[in-house]
């Protein structure tokens, strides 16, 4: 256990060292698969015409070839674009990047498709410019693309966008495009996406736009370590259970989210400015431990939205079909009286068992003897008892319970919260039964916890210690219908998981944030048959079976930012039927199975349509795996992108078999591996599309 305490330790400090870059330059054996023919063309400086020329040329010569086309100077746009069809890589750099002339009349500096993967980038050092002279030009347009790449560009004065992108199918996450580390500056608007699912926005910086910086309509997409500033507007949405999160949002029109909206996740974003306006409208949308100071407004129309752990946000106006949730915590232990609207607070302290200090002077000698007793816990009967009786005696109101000490749950049940309640702990609960610790599974045994939250309502848990004792089931089980979060807490010693959730609907998220999930007998976090379980920014290690397991057609869920380390099998086990997951920007280290492993085993359907983005997986088992059992029982159609395993003991990338097909990944970061770095069987029939800079340019 100390060396899995190690190796965790060891884990955040590299995830920490990479918190402020989201995404990793690829490295990877090849572009698009190991017998693949690359064909380079480099482009003469000058008008396009001539550059396309070539490029036209090179097409018909090599109809089948990926080719690198490499500018050898300044490109000059006038009456056309320059077009990039299927199967190209344009390496621009700071020394050739593309201008429009000034009396350029092209609708756009690049034009691309319909195409699949083509991508656009500099070879650096540094990004390459394109620059629309303030002409009502697009800086890229692209139409009906399928696995485009666009990453470290700085796109200026294109009055009308910056970057368009339309893709094919809506609905198909395998066919995904990105734009990453690109520059935005004085433009009409920045980037507008539309038709192209589970589409990466990450690290670009958009300044100065006359009209919005981002404008995404994308299943499951990513917008992340974005910065946005001197905006008109920063950004828009009409995405279907995306993400938003970690950005940094400096324009007062911060956020509109439109009637076509859904099930968006908008977490952990920060402004320094105040007075900011979020407009509110679609349904199901998630904000969750933002730093905005400012206002929501509803739609008259819309469906339900969440406010939960917000810091400076506040709704307009209250509404039927607004959740709004601020409960106290360890971390921001506040005095606020509104916690649910339409609810009083009322504090309750159950003191605990606590150490006896006592000091004793020599009258004689003057010498100080320091004697310690050790804390006597309080049954947690009697803390239950105090919150039975203010749930009583305060139906009206939100109750915040402080525990301080040492506390011991005798019975099965443990600690059953209320609705609305808050639990602030500095001290530890321990489970101690009396029975043999580490009891054999029975299925058909009565569940037992430390602690139960609330049945409906709202619920709350953050700080301290629910030690299971090797003889409770779970620290927590939240195998019910409260909206919840549970906020650092030490969450150990389990007899079966650390967090357990079977069944919540998706009327009930909940979030487990900041907590360290360790030594449990089974998994650390289990999602299982369960919407919208959030897993973020959690420490998840020692586990006897996975640190985070997405189990069986659970749906719509995040694990985002988390450490999982040392766990006995997978780092984040993906199976048995979930779909539309995202799992983003965890570091995965010493598992002894995969960082990251999709499958199914049991459940006739298909595990897909997840997305596996920037995780960084080192030295596991291997790195990040996919495979299914049989034909009704498949792992077919996620999305990996740019996720990064190194010095893994097997495989690096093992991309499906003949039952988990047409799975796609992209720009891939992979070395040192113990087998393969990059394992693609014919049979798994999987897309890859690597813009691999070293590769391109040999």
């Amino acid at each position: 256990m100390r060396t899995a305490l190690l190796i965790c330790l060891s884990a955040a400090a590299v995830m920490i060292a990479r918190a402020d870059s989201l995404f990793t330059p690829p490295e990877a054996p090849f572009v698009t698969a190991l017998n693949e023919e690359l064909y380079r063309v480099v482009l003469p400086a000058g008008p396009v015409e001539s550059a396309q020329a070539l490029i036209d040329e090179a097409r018909s010569a090599r109809p089948g070839a990926q080719l690198i086309l490499e500018a050898g100077g300044p490109l000059v746009v006038r009456a056309n674009p320059l077009r990039l069809g299927s199967r190209m890589s344009l390496h621009l750099s700071p020394a050739a990047g593309i201008t429009a002339d000034r009396a350029a009349s092209a609708a756009s500096l690049i034009a691309i498709g319909p195409a699949d993967h083509v991508s656009v980038s500099s070879s650096g050092p540094g990004p390459a410019q394109l620059d629309g002279g303030k002409k009502a030009i697009v800086g890229i347009k692209v139409d009906e693309g399928i696995r485009i790449n666009l990453d470290q560009l700085q796109i200026v004065g294109c009055a009308n966008a910056g970057i368009t992108l339309g893709g094919r199918d809506p609905t198909k996450v395998t066919e995904a495009c990105s734009v990453t580390r690109c520059f935005f500056a004085g433009n009409g608007d920045g980037l507008r996406v539309e038709r192209s699912a589970a589409f990466m926005c990450l690290e670009n910086e958009f300044k100065n736009q006359s009209g919005t910086a981002l404008t995404i309509k994308s299943l499951c997409s990513v917008v992340a370590g974005n910065s946005f500033k001197a905006n008109k507007a920063a950004i828009q949405s009409g995405s279907d259970r995306g993400v938003i999160t970690r950005n940094i949002i400096e324009d007062a029109q911060a956020l509109t989210l439109t009637s076509e909206s859904s099930g968006i996740l908008v977490s952990e974003n920060r402004s320094a400015i105040f007075g900011l306006k979020i407009a509110l409208d679609g349904k199901n949308h998630q904000f969750f431990h933002n730093t905005l100071d400012g206002s929501a407004s509803l739609a008259p129309n819309c469906g339900e939205m969440l406010l939960l752990a917000n810091k400076g946000l506040r709704p307009v106006a209250a509404a039927a079909n607004l959740k709004f949730f601020n409960p106290p915590t360890l971390g921001y232990p506040h005095k606020d009286p509104l916690i649910v609207p339409g609810l009083e607070r009322f504090d309750l302290t159950v003191p605990g068992g606590k150490e006896k200090v006592t000091e004793i002077i020599n009258a004689a000698s003057g010498k100080k003897t320091v004697t310690k007793e050790k804390a006597v816990p309080v049954d947690l009967a009697q803390v239950q008892q105090a919150v039975n009786q203010a749930e009583t005696t305060h139906p009206h109101a939100v109750l915040v319970l402080h525990l301080e000490g040492e506390y011991l749950s005798r019975a099965l049940k443990g600690l059953e919260l209320p609705p609305n309640t808050c639990v602030i702990l500095q001290g530890r609960i321990l489970a101690d039964y009396g029975t043999r610790i580490e009891p054999q599974y029975l299925k058909e045994a009565p569940l037992s916890q430390v602690v139960l939250m609330p049945a409906g309502g709202f619920g709350s848990f953050s700080g301290g210690t629910l030690d299971g004792g090797r003889q409770a089931f779970f620290p927590i089980n939240a195998a019910t219908k409260s909206i919840a979060l549970i906020e650092e807490v030490n969450l150990t010693a389990g007899a079966r998981d650390g967090f357990y959730c079977k069944g919540r609907d998706a009327q009930a998220p909940v979030f487990i944030y900041r907590c360290v999930v360790s030594e449990n007998l089974g998994r650390g976090i289990w999602s299982h048959v369960a919407s919208r379980v959030h897993s973020i920014g959690n420490t998840i290690t020692g586990n006897r079976s996975d640190g985070i397991d997405l189990d069986a057609l659970s749906k719509d869920g995040t694990a985002l930012f988390n450490v999982s380390c040392g766990n006995r099998r997978h780092g984040v086990f993906i199976e048995e039927g979930i779909h539309h997951h995202i799992v983003f920007g965890n570091t995965l280290s010493g598992n002894t199975g995969a960082g990251v492993h999709v499958w199914n085993e049991e459940i006739k359907g298909n595990t897909g349509s997840n997305v596996i983005a920037a995780n960084r997986c080192d030295a596991n088992g291997g790195g990040i795996t996919v495979g299914g059992r049989s034909s009704d029982k498949t792992a077919n159609e996620n999305f990996m992108f740019n996720n990064v395993c190194r010095q893994n003991r097997t495989d690096g990338f093992r991309t499906g078999n003949s039952k988990a097909q047409g799975n796609y990944f992209s720009q891939c970061v992979a070395g040192e591996n113990n087998e393969k770095d990059i394992n693609a069987p014919a049979s798994a029939q999987a897309g890859i599309f690597n813009d691999v800079i070293q590769i391109l340019s040999r």
